[in-house]
C-alpha cells in the first residue's frame, strides 16, 4: 500500500494528513501535486490538498482519507523549491502550512470549479484510436461531448452520476481525445456614471444657465477638465443636478470603467547606455562573478538615487538568461510597475511576465502557466512575485528593498524581501537587494559581512545630487494654507523655465481631521475611535482604516457650528490651493483616490512624461523609482509628518522617504533642488539629510537601538489580541503574558505589555498587544502557537482573534 502526506484546505493544523494512494495513481503522483482526497468519514466530499511526500513504508497511524484524483493535468503546482519555501514560511512566520501554500499559489489555481472539457478533432469511428477508447465510461464522456461540445467537469460528473473524473479525463487528454481547460468567469468591469457634453462646449452655454448658477459652474468645470467627461463629485454637483443638465440636452451620461486603476501601458523612449561608469562596471563585475560561481550569495547594492541601478539589473539579467536560467524582479508596490515594466520590456520583450494584483483570474492563470512552462523567463511584480513558479532560478532582485510594502499585512505575514533571500538560498541563486536608503537591518547585515556590500556613490550622465533646503514654517509667510511663499516662488521659477515640479504630501484627502472651534468636537470613526479624514470632492468624512464614510454638511455634527478648523492638509486640498495659485496650470494628482479609474497610474505617468502637465502632486506614490529628466524641483509640504508616531523606525522611515523623493530631482544635466517645509527643524533626521549622510544617521540611530534592544540587535514578535469585547482582549493578553513568565530570562527574552495597541480599536474590534524581544535565542514557534490555539479555543464564544507577527514593521 502507498501513502502520501499532504496539507489540505480547511484543515488548519501544523502536521500533514496521512492518506492512502490508489494503485492507479502511484505512478503519476509527485510531491507538489494538487489533489482531491476524500476524508474517511465522508467519501462524497472531496477536499483539495497538496502532496508533500509519497511513501510505501507502513505507517503507525490510521490514514485519514484516500486520494481520488490529481488536478492540474497531473503536473505539480508547487516546485520542489516553492514547496520547501512554504514549509519555511509556516515555521518562521508561525502560521499553518496550508496558509503558506495558499499564499504561494494564485487564487485561480486553487479552484477546480472552472475546469472545462471539450472534444478535440477526434472521431469516435477512427480505427487508430480504438485502443484509447477502451472503456464504456470514456465512450459515455465522448458521446456527451459530441452532443454538448463543451462541459465543465462538474457538469460531466452530474450527467454521468460519477465522482472524480479527473484521472480518466487526463488520460483521455493525453490520448488526444479531449482538451481540459480552466475557463474563468470574467466579472463585468465595475462602472460608474459620468457625464460629457452632448454638443461641443460654447460660451453661450453659460448665458443659458444664468438662473442656475450651480449648473453653470458644473458646465464650466467640465470644460476645464482634461478628460472629456467627469463624475458629479468632480463637477461639484449632485447626480440630481447632473440629470437636470441631461434633460436640458447639455450633458449626456456615459459609463466609465473603474476598478484598481492599474495598467502597465506606460511607454518612454529607450535609453541608450553607451558605457557604464567605473562604479557601475565594478558593481556589475562583482555580481557577474558571484553569479558565475554558481552558489548562493546576497548582495546589498547601496546606490544613491539616479546612480543607474536599473541598468546593472538589466545587464545582470542578460547574463542570467544567456546561462539558461530564470530570474525574479520585485518592486515594492504596483504604482512603480508601469515605468519599471516599460524599461525591462525594452530589453527582454516576451521573456518577461508582469504580475500585478489588478489582473483578472484568467490573466493570473495564464501568466502563472507561462512562467511554469518556461515560456517566460523573468517574473516582475510586487511582493507575491517572489513565489513565481519558475524553475532553475539564477537571480532574484529586490528593488527598493527598504520599503514597508514588502511586508504582508495578512496571514501569513511574510516579508517579501526576507523571503526572497531564503528562496535564493534554496535555489542556490544570487540575491541582489537594491536601495538608495537600505533598511537598517540590511545595512547591518552588510556591515557584519552576512551580505556583500556594493556601492554606487555618484549619479550617471554627469548629473549631480540635488541640494536640499529646509523651510521653517513658523518663520516663513504662507501664500496658502499649505504652501509657503518660498516654495511658491521656486515653483513659479520652474514653470517660467518650462521645467517640472513634483510635490509630496504624505496623506490623501482634503484635511487630516476636523476640529470644531466652538465645542472642541473632532469627528471620529464609530468603529475605530480615530479621527476621520475629510474628502471635499465627495463631501464625506472617511476612515482610512476601515473605510466607513459619513456625509459631511460642513458643520459640526455635535453642535451644528460652522466654525470648523480643517487640521493639516491632504492632497485634495493642496490641489485646490495650487489651482488658485497657478490657474493656468494643469495639476496632476496621484493618490489612492485618483487612481481608481482603469489605467489611471499609466495615464498620469504618461501625461507627466509628455509634459502635458508640469506639476505632479501625490502621496508616497510619487516618491519612489520615478525618473523624469525635466523635474528640477521637489517640494515636500509637511516633511515632519510621521516623526511623532510611537515607532522606533519612525526616523528611519522618514529619512528614507525624504531621501527617495529628493532623488526625483535633477536626474539629467539640469541641477535639481529640494525644499522641505517643516515645523520641527531641530530633529536629527533633517540635520543628517541636509548633509546627505545616510551612514552617519544609521550609526546614530543604531546606538539607540542597541541600548533599547531593538532590531537588528533583537528579534521582535508582536502578538495582537482582538475581540469585539474589550475585557476579553485584555484578559486573554494578560493570560498570554502570564504564561510566558516561566520562560523569561533578561538575557534572552523580554516581554513588553500587555497594553492597548497604538490604534486601540479598528473595525469595531478592541486590540491589545504583547511584544516579545528576543536578543538571545529564538522562542519556540510550537510553544507560541500552542498558547495561541489554547486561548482562541477558550474564548471562541467571544470572537477572540490572536495574530502573531514575526519581524513586525509597524508598532501601531
Amino acid at each position: 500500500m502507498h501513502f502520501a502526506l499532504l496539507y489540505a484546505n480547511n484543515y488548519l493544523r501544523d502536521e500533514p494528513l496521512l492518506v492512502t494512494v490508489g494503485n492507479d495513481l502511484v505512478g503519476e503522483l509527485q510531491p507538489g501535486c494538487q489533489v482531491l482526497f476524500s476524508p474517511v468519514n465522508n467519501t462524497r466530499r472531496s477536499v483539495i490538498g497538496y502532496v508533500t511526500e509519497i511513501t510505501d513504508t507502513p505507517q503507525p497511524n490510521q490514514p485519514e482519507g484516500i486520494i481520488t484524483d490529481i488536478l492540474n493535468s497531473g503536473k505539480p503546482v508547487l516546485t520542489p523549491i516553492t514547496l520547501q519555501l512554504s514549509i519555511w514560511i509556516a515555521d518562521y512566520y508561525m502560521t499553518h502550512p496550508i496558509e503558506a501554500i495558499n499564499a504561494i499559489l494564485p487564487a485561480p489555481l486553487k479552484t477546480k470549479v472552472s475546469e472545462t472539457v471539450e472534444l478535440t478533432d477526434f472521431q469516435l469511428t477512427a480505427g487508430n484510436n480504438r485502443k484509447v477508447v477502451s472503456t464504456s465510461l470514456r465512450k459515455e464522456i465522448l458521446k456527451l461531448l459530441q452532443q454538448r461540445k463543451k462541459l465543465t467537469v462538474k457538469q460531466l460528473e452530474n450527467q454521468l452520476g460519477k465522482q472524480n473524473l479527473y484521472r480518466t479525463l487526463i488520460e483521455m487528454e493525453r490520448g488526444g481525445l479531449v482538451t481540459l481547460k480552466k475557463a474563468f468567469k470574467v466579472a463585468k468591469p465595475k462602472t460608474k456614471t459620468a457625464y460629457h457634453f452632448r454638443q461641443p462646449y460654447t460660451e453661450s452655454l453659460q448665458q443659458e444657465l444664468l438662473r442656475a448658477p450651480r449648473q453653470a459652474a458644473a458646465v464650466k468645470q467640465l470644460h476645464a477638465l482634461e478628460t472629456s467627461w467627469g463624475f458629479p463629485e468632480q463637477l461639484g454637483i449632485t447626480t440630481g443636478i447632473a440629470r437636470e443638465l441631461v434633460k436640458k440636452g447639455i450633458f449626456e451620461p456615459i459609463k466609465v470603467e473603474t476598478g484598481t486603476g492599474f495598467s502597465t501601458e506606460f511607454s518612454e523612449s529607450k535609453k541608450t547606455i553607451k558605457h557604464l561608469t567605473d562604479s557601475q562596471q565594478r558593481v556589475l563585475n562583482s555580481l557577474l562573478s558571484g553569479f558565475r560561481s554558481g552558489s548562493f550569495a546576497t548582495y546589498l547594492l547601496h546606490g544613491i538615487t539616479g546612480s543607474g541601478k536599473t541598468i546593472i539589473y538589466i545587464e545582470l539579467l542578460k547574463e542570467v538568461l544567456s546561462a539558461g536560467k530564470t530570474a525574479i524582479v520585485l518592486v515594492p508596490e504596483i504604482s512603480l510597475t508601469p515605468q519599471t515594466a516599460s524599461r525591462f520590456r525594452q530589453y527582454f520583450g516576451n521573456d518577461i511576465q508582469i504580475l500585478h494584483s489588478a489582473m483578472n483570474n484568467q490573466e493570473k492563470y495564464n501568466a502563472w502557466q507561462k512562467l511554469r512552462s518556461g515560456k517566460a523567463k523573468i517574473a516582475l511584480g510586487a511582493r507575491s512575485t517572489v513565489f513565481a513558479p519558475l524553475q532553475n532560478v539564477g537571480a532574484i532582485i529586490v528593488d527598493e528593498e527598504h520599503d514597508m510594502a514588502y511586508k504582508q499585512d495578512r496571514t501569513p505575514r511574510y516579508n517579501g524581501r526576507d523571503t526572497a533571500v531564503m528562496r535564493a538560498k534554496l535555489e542556490g541563486a544570487l540575491c541582489v537587494l537594491g536601495s538608495a536608503t537600505p533598511s537598517f537591518e540590511s545595512f547591518y547585515n552588510a556591515k557584519s559581512k552576512k551580505y556583500s556590500l556594493l556601492t554606487l556613490p555618484e549619479r550617471v550622465d554627469g548629473a549631480t545630487m540635488p541640494s536640499i533646503k529646509l523651510i521653517p514654517m513658523r518663520e516663513n509667510r504662507k501664500v496658502s494654507f499649505s504652501i509657503s511663499e518660498v516654495l511658491y516662488e521656486e515653483i513659479k521659477k520652474r514653470l517660467e523655465r518650462n521645467e517640472q515640479v513634483i510635490l509630496l504630501q504624505n496623506r490623501r484627502g482634503f484635511a487630516g481631521s476636523l476640529l470644531c472651534l466652538d465645542c472642541g468636537e473632532i469627528p471620529t470613526c464609530k468603529h475605530c475611535n480615530i479621527p476621520m479624514v475629510y474628502h471635499a470632492a465627495t463631501r464625506q468624512l472617511r476612515c482610512h482604516y476601515c473605510g466607513h464614510t459619513v456625509f459631511y454638511l460642513e458643520q459640526c455634527p455635535h453642535c451644528s457650528s460652522a466654525n470648523i478648523l480643517y487640521k493639516s492638509s491632504g492632497t485634495e486640498r493642496i490641489e485646490e490651493e495650487l489651482h488658485k495659485l497657478f490657474p493656468e496650470e494643469k495639476i496632476l494628482r496621484m493618490d489612492v483616490d485618483t487612481t481608481g479609474v482603469k489605467g489611471a497610474h499609466a495615464m498620469i505617468l504618461n501625461d507627466f512624461h509628455e509634459k502635458k502637465a508640469r506639476i505632479l502632486l501625490g502621496t508616497q506614490m510619487v516618491a519612489k523609482g520615478l525618473d523624469f529628466p525635466d523635474v528640477t524641483l521637489v517640494g515636500v509640504l509637511m516633511a515632519d509628518i510621521g516623526l511623532n508616531i510611537p515607532d522606533f523606525r519612525a526616523g528611519e522611515r522618514l529619512f528614507a522617504l525624504l531621501m527617495q523623493v529628493a532623488g526625483r530631482a535633477g536626474r539629467s544635466k539640469i541641477p535639481g533642488e529640494v525644499y522641505l517645509q517643516t515645523y520641527n527643524t531641530d530633529n536629527d533626521v533633517f540635520s543628517f539629510l541636509l548633509r546627505g549622510s545616510y551612514e552617519k544617521y544609521y550609526h546614530l540611530d543604531m546606538q539607540a537601538r542597541k541600548a533599547l534592544q531593538y532590531p537588528p540587535y533583537a528579534k521582535l514578535v508582536s502578538c495582537e489580541f482582538s475581540s469585539t469585547e474589550e475585557d476579553i482582549a485584555q484578559k486573554a493578553s494578560e493570560e498570554f503574558a502570564e504564561a510566558l513568565k516561566p520562560h523569561l530570562h533578561s538575557a534572552t527574552f523580554l516581554v513588553l505589555g500587555p497594553a492597548p495597541a497604538g490604534i486601540a480599536r479598528i473595525r469595531g474590534r478592541y486590540r491589545y498587544q504583547v511584544l516579545l524581544k528576543l536578543p538571545g535565542k529564538k522562542i519556540s514557534a510550537d510553544f507560541l502557537k500552542k498558547m495561541r490555539y489554547s486561548l482562541m479555543s477558550k474564548y471562541s464564544r467571544n470572537n477572540l482573534s490572536i495574530t502573531i507577527d514575526v519581524d513586525p514593521q509597524s508598532m501601531m
